[in-house]
């Protein structure tokens, strides 16, 4: 990228931030928001506080005002940084911080010990406390998530938003929520089970077995947004069969409502359904069939895929398949392929005719940040 594009991040910091707020966190490029740190930081005039409880000499920490306007950049900020973090600024500014999705592991629990050194003693917790946190709970290991008080479903879904938990961090959620509020999962109803969220993949399959057919069939269509491991999703299968009826009858409506459960099929009834229903399933189930399961398909079952549903292929389940079922993939690629041409060939024309590329910066993401007016203050400036 130009230094021509740099120079105004540090001589406009406020314009760079209108633009930063128009894209998504994911869409803007590492260098991008690294720039928008220093720009903010460089040019701050705020005061920032330190912890007087740890030895921050010759540390500054991050104050209110740069914490709000970083947003995303806030990533940037070292372990060291954080840590000095005053209790004030801290508290005024954690439902910030939860937000940012660029802070690795070890961030992630400083401000967690960050928290646990303002609020005190985990059992104390209200749940607004944990709530707030956002992504830092991910940092609570699983002798600290059995200390918090989990009994309110409000609170486990709020946990369930996170999309970082392991499995053991899942089990301890779980096991928390159903302690804490003295339930059963025979007693669970339909929203607890919509706000226990990917928590339901730690059930055991004895566990599934007892859920009510008729609080499961009120929510199935979010238990099929959930990424659970194969026994799981074969349970998850049964309680649908208990609401619609044999796998091997299932229809295109049935297919695509239950979304990821569909991975649940085992070979003989994934064979079975109509070539007609491939279609219809859910691209996050397809990636979810087992390898061993998914080379049942035929190869009329597999060019009926859809070029979505062909593009979710694992390279895993495609080494299973023969000759003929790889052949019928690649017709369905095919036609994924000739409709990204088809978009791209679209798109050059419209940027040709409305926008001239030399004046824009293209982010790996599709983002567009066109730097036309950046470019005339740099000239001018």
């Amino acid at each position: 990228m130009s230094c021509c594009f740099y120079l105004p991040l540090f001589k406009f910091p406020d314009t760079i931030l209108q633009i930063a707020k128009m894209a998504q966190p994911a869409s803007l490029p590492e260098e991008f928001l690294s720039a928008v740190f220093e720009s903010i930081r460089n040019s701050s005039t705020s005061i920032r506080a330190a912890d007087p409880t740890t030895d921050c000499t010759g540390i500054t920490a991050p104050s209110s005002d740069e914490i709000i306007k970083l947003a995303e950049a806030n990533a940037f900020w070292s372990v060291q940084e954080l840590q000095c973090l005053d209790s004030e600024t801290f508290t005024k500014n954690v439902g910030f911080l939860g937000t940012v999705m660029g802070f690795n592991r070890s961030q992630l629990i400083v401000l967690k010990e960050k928290a646990k050194q303002v609020w005190s003693a985990l059992p104390g917790w209200k749940s607004y406390h944990i709530v707030s946190l956002g992504r830092i709970a991910i940092a609570f290991n699983e002798s600290e998530i059995e200390e918090l008080d989990l009994s309110s479903i409000d609170t486990i879904a709020a946990l369930s938003q996170q999309t970082e938990w392991t499995l053991v961090q899942a089990k301890s959620i779980l096991k928390g929520f159903l302690k804490d509020s003295s339930q059963t999962v025979h007693r669970l109803k339909s929203f607890d089970l919509a706000g226990l969220g990917a928590n339901l993949c730690a059930l055991n399959t004895s566990d599934i077995k007892t859920i009510k057919t008729t609080e499961f069939s009120a929510v199935i269509a979010r238990v099929g947004l959930l990424p659970c491991s194969p026994p799981v999703l074969e349970e998850f299968k049964k309680m649908a069969e208990s609401v619609f009826g044999i796998a091997t009858g299932w229809n295109s409506s049935v297919v695509h409502e239950i979304g990821t459960i569909a991975a649940g099929l085992n070979g003989k009834e994934l064979k079975a359904l109509d070539k007609d229903v491939m279609p219809y399933f859910q691209p996050a189930a397809i990636r979810h069939i087992p390898d061993e399961v998914f080379k049942e398909l035929s190869p009329e079952q597999i060019a009926n895929l859809g070029p979505e549903n062909a593009a979710m292929v694992t390279e895993s389940q495609r080494n299973h398949l023969n000759v003929l079922q790889l052949q019928s993939l690649q017709l369905a690629l095919d036609g994924a392929r000739t409709s990204v041409q088809y978009a791209q060939t679209s798109a050059s024309s419209i940027r040709s005719t409305h926008t001239p590329a030399s004046n824009c910066a293209h982010f790996s993401s599709g983002f567009s940040i066109c730097l036309c007016a950046l470019f005339i203050l740099c000239l001018t400036s």
